[in-house]
């Protein structure tokens, strides 16, 4: 999978005001990745919580 390498900045007035929108984003490169490898960090971190929520989910169910 390709992705883009992406220099973003941020002003320090936003961060202090809690805004995180970018002030530039320049794309200054492209490489390569596994995607295995680029998505691991995101489902380790979303698969308990969606695990979570729809067994929560299953036990409000009221059967009829």
């Amino acid at each position: 999978m390709r992705v883009a390498i992406v220099k973003t900045t941020i002003s320090r007035k936003k961060l202090m005001a809690g805004e995180f929108t970018p002030d530039t984003e320049e794309i200054i490169g492209y490489e390569e990745v596994d995607e295995e490898e680029f998505y691991r960090p995101l489902v380790q971190f979303l698969y308990p919580k969606i695990k979570k929520f729809i067994e929560e989910e299953k036990n409000n169910v009221d059967w009829v």
